[in-house]
């Protein structure tokens, strides 16, 4: 089937000149080389301002390694701003989900470093896989991306997305010759590890937020090692930069204002949160009303679901522990009893959306909802989803974490969460 050179022209995004690549004239991304260091100890910190790396994968089985707790797989994505900006209460966050037994047995991180990824691998026991570049001539920077493992680490391998110098400049030239992030390159962090005896490969991403166009196509190229894949168990995770809570197209049915349905389509956005473009977050809805991405983020899910849709259980924990549910909160945001636009409602709206995305306050100090999930989990169906869940309990990054536990098909769901539940 022959695809229009010029798609649908959607609200929030503009006219949307190309093409839908196939399989068989898609760019493969880049693979880069990889270093396997004895221990921790062996980094040598880089003397960079940002302290990204030289463009090496960065391995490390740490000796010291804890075991992983289990039974399944617990994950964790996190994207943890500007290499940790927020030390003290990052290393807060961490402490509390290790003395509380909630610490996931593998974490992504994104927007990470070399230092912030040997201390967290030291501090809490965890194998390394980092890569991140500074940039400098005849190279350019790529924001850090890491794994902490306390399953074994087979092998790990960056790949750099590839884009051409045309693609970067027409895109730039569409944001009125401002660069953004766009000067950056993207790409996956893939680590292979055994997980109970299971192959299991995770592919870690940090996709651009300044240009849906460059996003599709990262993620176009993230399908393309999806595909190559070694082994068929997957998860797909990170900072996608596209909110995935609206990506219902075709429908364009305005949502009803106070029945407060879920929100899945840009339209539906617009009428709880305002204008995309007025947005708080990005400057629209992440990307996600360019078709071009919605059509990638389908091709994927074709083969690895979105985690949240078909976890058995789905929740939001909130600062002091507590827990709720999306449904919970759309009950009451439903009565009528909570006033609308207080900070009760607005928080009820980012639980309701299970939006991962917190903002700034505005100019009267009250801090938006903001409706974006842009951090999300990807899994195959032999990993069976039992959890997904947005932490909400810490304000150590612009990000929330979001944890999700898989166990292998063959383990029932039943039993395994009754073991896990003093822990939840």
């Amino acid at each position: 089937m022959k695809v229009p050179e010029v798609l649908e022209h959607l609200p929030g995004v503009g006219p949307l000149l190309g093409r839908m690549a196939t399989p068989s004239d898609e760019p493969h991304p880049r693979e880069d080389p990889t270093l396997v260091l004895p221990s921790l100890d062996a980094f040598t910190l880089p003397s960079t301002e940002r302290k990204l790396g030289d463009g090496r994968t960065l391995v490390v089985r740490n000796p010291d390694v804890r075991p992983p707790r289990g039974p399944g797989l617990t994950v964790m994505t996190f994207n943890i701003l500007l290499g940790g900006q927020r030390r003290e209460a990052l290393l807060a966050y961490f402490d509390a989900l290790e003395a509380e037994g909630r610490m996931p047995d593998v974490i992504g991180l994104q927007e990470a470093n070399v230092p912030i990824s040997v201390l967290l691998s030291s501090r809490y026991g965890f194998h390394l896989a980092y890569f991140g570049h500074d940039g400098g001539p005849g190279a350019r920077l790529i924001n850090g991306k890491a794994f902490l493992s306390r399953h074994p680490l087979l092998e790990a391998t960056h790949h750099t997305y590839v884009l051409s110098d045309a693609e970067r400049a027409s895109a730039i030239q569409r944001r009125g010759g401002d660069p953004f992030e766009l000067v950056e390159d993207r790409g996956s962090l893939r680590v292979h590890l055994e997980v109970s005896g299971l192959p299991v490969a995770l592919y870690n991403v940090h996709h651009a937020l300044g240009d849906s166009g460059i996003n599709a196509h990262n993620l176009r190229q993230l399908n393309t090692l999806l595909r190559h894949r070694k082994v068929p168990h997957a998860i797909a995770l990170g900072d996608f930069n596209a909110n995935t809570a609206i990506k219902r197209g075709g429908s364009w049915l305005m949502a009803h204002l106070k029945s407060y349905d879920d929100t899945d389509t840009v339209e539906e956005y617009a009428v709880r949160y305002g204008e995309p473009h007025a947005s708080v977050g990005d400057h629209g809805v992440g990307n996600i009303a360019d078709p071009r991405l919605r059509h990638e983020l389908h091709v994927m899910e074709q083969g690895l679901p979105e985690t949240i849709a078909h976890a058995a259980a789905t929740r939001v924990r909130l600062p002091g522990g507590a827990v709720m549910t999306p449904k919970q909160a759309l009950t009451e945001l439903r009565s009528g009893k909570v006033a609308r636009g207080s900070e009760h409602w607005l928080r009820l709206q980012d639980i309701a959306d299970s939006a991962t995305l917190s903002s700034l306050p505005d100019e009267s100090g009250v801090v938006p909802a903001t409706g974006k999930r842009f951090d999300n989990l990807y899994a195959s169906p032999e990993l069976e989803p039992i959890l997904f869940e947005v932490d909400r309990s810490t304000e150590s990054s612009d990000h929330q974490p979001v944890v999700a536990h898989y166990t292998p098909r063959a383990v029932s769901s039943a039993s395994l969460t009754r073991e896990r539940s003093p822990r939840s």
